[in-house]
């Protein structure tokens, strides 16, 4: 199994659908927003001149099977455990199709989750301490979180700092796991994968290139209708405080469109917002001990991801193991 991991603009999903193309394979998108529905130009599931057809469970780009948008309305709670089940059923359905299946996305936790597996599933939700936490504000939960787990609060982008609902969760399961008695936790439900059989990329490069190119790739998006999306949603009822909670593109145009800041001046902001997630996600290739990284303002950086996957596969294929 092949596995792309990368920050905003780095090309991710167009490089999947190329290597797909040359070794039989089929996507699986780790990204936490495109699960929404109607959110497609905002978290930019696809390119605008890639041919698309949407399918219920998956769509189709360029002749290429994607699954894992559209699984749950606006304002429908998705976890990581949601997750964990889709892909798994995806897996068993692309390798039974004796199809390479890919991962692609840039939500650094969902992908490590896959790999590793993580230890919330199974955490039920406390209702009790849910109503409290509720009443406070999002800095006073990330400071909450923080106290209690350093490491998990400090890996969070800027978006999940500002999202009360994630927040909460982070809180729940941190308390939930103070609780447990060393030695004496309960085995969760993991849903990973065994440690041999997949090949990690991860995309870089330097922070201004990258900053340079996620300007263009917003700009391409305000250009092809970004505003009209999330008027839209907000004309279809949704909430414009979960949108706020959402972050990037549809905190600040749902700031602008609600009159509560200027449209420049809600762009610029953007752009400083999208930058720091930017850097965020980078953070994430830490967390992977088996990550390849290929720099694209490198040089024939392509070929050289390309000859690396290519051993990898035919060296599965050799051993046995077919294209998983």
């Amino acid at each position: 199994m092949l596995v792309i991991y990368g920050p905003t603009a780095t090309g991710k999903t167009n490089l999947a659908i190329k290597l797909a193309k040359k070794f039989n394979g089929e996507l699986i998108s780790a990204d936490s927003r495109q699960v929404l529905r109607g959110l497609d130009i905002g978290t930019g599931k696809v390119s605008f001149d890639v041919k698309v057809e949407k399918h219920k469970g998956f769509w189709i780009v360029d002749g290429i099977k994607i699954r894992g948008f559209d699984l749950a309305n606006p304002g429908e709670p998705f976890s990581v455990a949601d997750f964990l089940y889709h892909t798994s059923a995806s897996m068993i359905q692309i390798t039974k199709a004796n199809k390479l299946p890919i991962i692609v996305g840039g939500t650094g936790f969902y992908i490590k989750a896959f790999i590793d597996g993580i230890n919330s599933i199974g955490i039920p939700a406390d209702q009790k301490l849910r109503s409290k936490l509720e009443k406070l504000s999002a800095a006073e939960l990330y400071q909450n979180l923080k106290e209690l787990d350093r490491k998990r609060a400090e890996l969070m982008n800027q978006s999940d700092r500002q999202n009360p609902r994630r927040l909460i969760r982070a809180i729940e399961i941190a308390l939930h796991n103070q609780k447990q008695v060393a030695g004496k936790r309960k085995q969760s439900t993991r849903n990973h994968l065994p440690a041999t059989n997949y090949l990690l990329i991860g995309l870089t490069a330097p922070n201004n290139f990258l900053y340079s190119k996620v300007d263009k790739w917003l700009q391409t998006r305000l250009d092809r209708g970004l505003i009209e999306e999330v008027r839209s949603l907000l004309d279809q009822g949704i909430d414009p405080d979960w949108l706020d909670n959402l972050g990037l593109e549809y905190r600040w145009l749902t700031r602008y469109l609600k009159g509560q800041v200027a449209r420049d001046i809600a762009v610029e902001r953007l752009k400083g917002d999208i930058h720091n997630f930017t850097r965020r996600q980078k953070t994430w290739f830490k967390q992977f001990k088996r990550i390849k990284l290929f720099d694209i303002t490198e040089k024939n950086w392509q070929d050289k991801l390309e000859k690396t996957l290519h051993v990898c596969y035919t060296q599965n294929r050799d051993d046995g193991q077919g294209t998983s």
